[in-house]
């Protein structure tokens, strides 16, 4: 993916994408240039059914507007002549078709990697047959000889091509079909323009490419913010009592509620953060977390709580600022009406959906968000929700010392820094990616991009872990910079915002001041981004580099603060 550094504009930054197909797309470019969520989008539909004539040729007219993210959707009908073949009967031995398909899927996937060459982000719908279709259903999963069989080793066989690819990515065309409650196929629009989906599918495919763009630039919901009467489960406690909320069996209603705890403990063990905010009273309130037998989310699994009488905007700000994360992090699910327009019309900046009528949707509507998606799913994503607690436990520690040395020092705080390297690559890109309130350059690159730019002689990247007494908070912590001559310049300067305000930024800055020093550097620049959110390293750096260089004798003032150890790997 080409490098994308944010800036903060009168507008936002508008993405270029090119849709190129074996049918006509120009329905899912306007639907891409039309929806107000971001990020915003231009799109442009290639002319359909010249899959390869654009893939393999980089100069080919489709590519001149640059895009930022292509996407390839073809039918395998259409692009395996094979599968063609076994649709319609067309054969005299069912293993030779299957070999032959291989070897096309093949030269497909060359294609695509080809083009991927280019430093695109390359999106590719997985083939699924159209609606409209219906083969022998006896047959059609059978083992070398069956078309449901033959397409989904088609689709596997891309997937293991892809693998080692980070800037191609397959996409679940299974599930856009499976969730439309209307047809997936138009025959009056394939009559009349030879479009193989419905405008109904058109829709979702250009939702879910804009969810995966969101997604690949760590625009991503981060928090999941409940209300516990009505949401979480049947009724309120405190007019019904815990013994007769509705929860669990054998009562539908509460089954319902419990499949939706369900679905949310699903999205908490990915690493999205649980959190409440109740009108309630609080004591009575955890009573039913600690103790109903049905209940499936427990006090453990919620990073904070507001359950109080207070206005609930209010609770959100508190926190987003418990929680150290932006409000455009939060979703917010409400059951009631009022109190989902107060939330959007106070914070327009929280995603506040519209709960389903019946809570037997609850489970499903929830799982259907698509504004949570990731590019990776690291080490450090299953442990959120435990490092966010230990956080919590820091903070107490904190409000009860008023003394901030004496504090950082009973963490007893270890930074380990080490080198990039392949094991930590993945990480450091998603951290590079996703983080947007300290990070000095708020460049996006993909996991290659990244690799490639760290290997150049002239450049070094350096990853931070850090963990204290209360647990370790994995590796929150990226620095590069570039040297030319005597003058380094410091590329990217990330940290997670789970390990802000305890002296660890300087901690980190005061390492990769010192290797740049070892490098032959005397002078070190860094320019932050004007973006939006990245306030805290724009003051950091405002204070640390008041005219955004050092000089040598300057340097040496920026040191490793004394209540942090830090350890040096190789």
């Amino acid at each position: 993916m080409n490098e994308i550094v944010e800036k903060a504009m009168t507008k936002p930054v508008t993405r270029r994408v090119l849709l190129i197909g074996d049918t006509t797309l120009d329905p899912v470019a306007r639907m891409l240039e039309r929806s107000a969520d971001l990020p915003l989008v231009q799109a442009n539909a290639a002319p359909f059914g010249q899959i390869y004539q654009i893939l393999l040729n980089p100069e080919h007219p489709a590519w001149m507007d640059r895009p930022d993210v292509v996407v390839v959707w073809t039918a395998p009908h259409l692009t395996l002549p094979s599968v063609a073949k076994l649709l319609r009967f067309e054969f005299s031995s069912a293993t030779a078709v299957y070999d032959q398909a291989m070897l096309e899927v093949d030269e497909f996937a060359d294609a695509v990697l080809q083009a991927a060459s280019q430093g695109v982000l390359v999106y590719v719908p997985a083939w699924i047959l159209p609606a409209y279709e219906r083969w022998v259903q006896i047959l059609s999963w059978r083992q070398g000889f069956g078309l449901a069989n033959l397409i989904a080793k088609a689709d596997l066989r891309l997937a293991e091509r892809f693998a080692s690819q980070q800037n191609v990515v397959l996409l679940d065309t299974q599930y856009w079909q499976a969730s439309l409650g209307r047809p997936a196929f138009d025959p009056r629009m394939f009559a009349v323009a030879k479009i193989l989906y419905s405008n109904a599918l058109l829709e979702r495919a250009a939702s879910e490419i804009k969810s995966a763009i969101r997604g690949s630039l760590g625009q991503t919901r981060k928090v999941i913010v409940c209300d516990l009467d009505n949401t979480l489960w049947g009724g309120v406690v405190g007019d019904d009592g815990i013994e007769n909320l509705k929860l669990g069996a054998p009562d539908p209603v509460g089954e319902c509620y419990q499949a939706f705890q369900q679905a949310l403990k699903g999205f908490r063990s990915r690493g999205i953060l649980l959190a409440i905010a109740s009108k309630n009273d609080e004591k009575l309130a955890l009573s039913v977390i600690d103790k109903h037998p049905a209940m499936v989310l427990r006090r453990g699994d919620f990073v904070a709580w507001k359950i109080d009488w207070e206005d609930k905007a209010g609770n959100l700000l508190q926190l987003a600022k418990e929680l150290n994360l932006g409000l455009d992090s939060f979703v917010f699910l409400d059951d009631s009406p009022q109190e989902r327009d107060r939330v959007r019309q106070a914070l327009p900046e929280v995603y506040v959906p519209e709960l389903p009528p019946s809570v037997s949707e609850y489970s499903a509507f929830l799982t259907s968000l698509n504004c949570f998606e990731v590019p990776a799913l690291e080490k450090e994503d299953f442990e959120r929700t435990q490092m966010y607690q230990a956080e919590k436990s820091r903070n107490e520690v904190r409000n009860s010392n008023g003394d901030l040395e004496g504090w950082l020092r009973s963490l007893q705080i270890e930074v380990r820094a080490a080198p990039l390297c392949r094991e930590s690559l993945p990480r450091a890109t998603q951290l590079l990616n996703k983080t947007n309130q300290f990070n000095l350059s708020l460049r996006r690159l993909d996991e290659k991009s990244f690799w490639d730019w760290a290997q150049e002689s002239r450049h070094s990247a350096y990853t931070f872990n850090v963990s204290d007494r209360f647990g370790d908070s994995g590796l929150v912590g990226l620095a590069s910079f570039s040297v030319t001559g005597t003058e380094a310049r410091i590329v990217d300067f990330v940290m997670s915002c789970r390990v802000m305000g305890k002296k660890v930024e300087e901690a980190l800055l005061g390492y990769t001041i010192g290797r740049a020093q070892a490098a032959g550097a005397t002078r070190i620049l860094a320019e932050p981004a004007d973006g939006p959110r990245n306030a805290p390293a724009k003051q950091f750096f405002a204070n640390k580099l008041p005219a955004g260089v050092l000089a040598s004798v300057d340097a040496a003032s920026v040191k490793i603060p004394t209540e942090i150890s830090l350890r040096a790997e190789s």
